[in-house]
């Protein structure tokens, strides 16, 4: 009789066992009273419905059955619990009734449907329950790394003699962190020597939902370099949450400092095309060593001369903290109203055996003036001989002043071309404005065959500004009639070349007295051979 209650007893303990260790995810995190629950979604749902939150999936796959009288009994509603599309929990719940998952998820049973309700055969029942499903909070930290400059690289130079850093941590989400590590990382910098704090580590004890911790500000030196280098201030927050789980947040600034042989390169915001610029080069050493044997090399770009004789070539040496201060003089070539941008300048030296560049920003420059653009066009290009062609003479100012503009088209025109009617010239100077144009028009033609070339047309202008100039369009061709193709060309549409005659030989010519010579020379051998014998 022992032995049987003993084997009854070893049967009950195995099913506890089995009935604790399937609820044993669910009820884990049951005393876990510092959860904070988020992201609530609630609905009613009907059999086979669901509600889905996230990574999870809540189905009502159960309610009571009615019986022959139409009612329900006690109301209830079975849920299945899916994460990732797989079944991980199912429970028979009543209103109220409540349950959480591994801690990561609670589903609470708001209402059912009455008990009192009856249900007729004939009627359609549709059972329903309303249900919340809620995710666990997150702590979500916001670490932002800020300099003087606010942008997201950061340009310094040895004259800012120092970089500030501030660092600012806000939690926006719905936990705490906890056990909280904040790691900075200069990446090499050291600090300033006057810097508010020195520390790289701080150790708060935890950051609550909506809280930021005191601003951390401190102070950064500038390091001398033969060349621009960059940086990454980067820091990382570390800590866990209340299933002390880790989590990891972080951000960075990069910063750029410039080498220490600084080049400026300046002049004038605009002129206008009578005036000159002064040209400014300020190369200055910010580091704590002297250069030797520095060599600057600038030039002025297309649309400028040189006022001068200066070579815009130096050589020097420059001590730490000093600075050189060059000049010269350019002249506008050419109006522009949307600017020049000036080339360049570089300095090149060697420390060390390694060699090192520098150049600088290149300054704009806007000169306003009269710009003239001259066009010559021929309407059509290939007519009949004695056939109208129309010739058109276009000017047009793209700058940004007033030009007074006159066309001188008159030069001689090709052979067996002629001028049928108009003017190939203005009979008085046209103020055009900035942005307008004015044309002429002409008609020649032409009695022979051939390609012809007409002269180039000139246009002469000058502004208030005592601006004066002239400008030379390209020279247009037309075709007259049938001319024989080039060498090398396709013969045009209609073009019959003319045979070339075959040669005939020439009879052959003989000198007069050649047969009398011939007959001497064999009379005088004969009588040699005579005398012999």
């Amino acid at each position: 009789m022992a032995t049987k209650n003993t084997i009854i007893l070893k049967y009950i303990l195995v099913v506890l066992l089995y009935v604790s260790s399937s609820c044993l995810v669910v009820q884990a995190w049951e005393d876990k009273d510092l959860i904070h629950w988020t992201d609530e979604k609630t609905d009613t749902l009907e059999w086979g419905e669901t509600l889905e939150n996230n990574i999870y999936t809540l189905e009502a796959y159960d309610f009571p059955r009615t019986n022959i009288k139409g009612q329900i009994g006690t109301p209830y509603v079975g849920v299945n619990l899916y994460k990732d599309g797989g079944l991980v929990y199912s429970n028979s719940m009543l209103v109220n009734d409540q349950f959480k998952y591994d801690g990561e998820v609670r589903v609470t049973v708001m209402e059912l449907m009455s008990s009192s309700d009856t249900h007729w055969q004939d009627d359609t029942y549709e059972p329903w329950a309303k249900i919340k499903i809620e995710l666990r909070g997150l702590p979500d930290l916001d670490v932002v790394v800020e300099t003087e400059k606010g942008n997201d690289k950061d340009i310094f130079k040895l004259t800012n003699s120092k970089i500030p850093v501030t660092i600012n941590i806000k939690n926006e989400g719905d936990a705490s962190l906890e056990d909280v590590n904040i790691y900075i990382d200069t990446d090499g910098i050291d600090f300033y020597q006057s810097s508010p704090n020195k520390k790289l580590h701080y150790t708060p004890d935890n950051i609550n939902p909506g809280a930021s911790i005191d601003e951390i500000y401190f102070e950064l030196s500038i390091p001398s370099h033969m060349k621009d280098t960059d940086y990454n201030i980067i820091v990382n927050v570390t800590g866990i949450d209340q299933k002390d789980e880790i989590h990891n947040f972080s951000d960075g600034k990069e910063i750029t400092i410039l080498n220490m042989i600084n080049i400026t390169k300046t002049t004038k915001n605009d002129i206008f095309m009578t005036d000159t610029a002064f040209v400014q080069l300020i190369i200055r050493n910010d580091g704590t060593y002297a250069v030797n044997n520095i060599e600057l090399r600038d030039s002025i770009g297309d649309y400028f001369e040189l006022v001068g004789s200066s070579p815009l070539e130096w050589n020097f040496n420059i001590a730490p903290g000093q600075n050189r201060d060059l000049k010269y003089t350019i002249k506008p070539i050419k109006p522009d109203q949307d600017g020049y941008e000036l080339p360049a300048a570089n300095a090149k030296w060697e420390v060390g055996g390694i060699e090192y560049n520098q150049t600088c920003i290149k300054p704009g420059i806007i000169v306003h003036g009269s710009k003239i653009l001259l066009e010559k066009t021929v309407s059509p290009t290939q007519v009949e001989l004695n056939e109208n062609v129309t010739v058109t003479v276009t000017v047009t100012n793209v700058g940004d002043i007033q030009a007074s503009v006159e066309v001188f088209d008159n030069d001689p025109l090709p052979d067996n071309v002629i001028l049928i009617s108009g003017e190939p010239y203005t009979t008085s100077p046209k103020i055009i404005d900035g942005e307008d144009s004015i044309s002429l028009t002409y008609i020649v033609s032409a009695s022979t065959d051939g390609i012809y070339e007409l002269p180039m047309a000139k246009a002469k202008f000058h502004d208030l500004q005592g601006y004066h100039s002239e400008e030379i369009s390209a020279s247009p061709e037309f075709t007259a009639g049938n001319p024989p193709p080039l060498p090398g060309e396709t013969p045009q549409s209609g073009y019959t070349p003319i045979p070339t005659p075959t040669p005939v030989p020439s009879p052959t010519r003989e000198e007069p007295g050649f047969r009398i010579l011939a007959g001497l020379v064999c009379l005088s051998v004969a009588v040699l051979l005579t005398l012999r014998r």
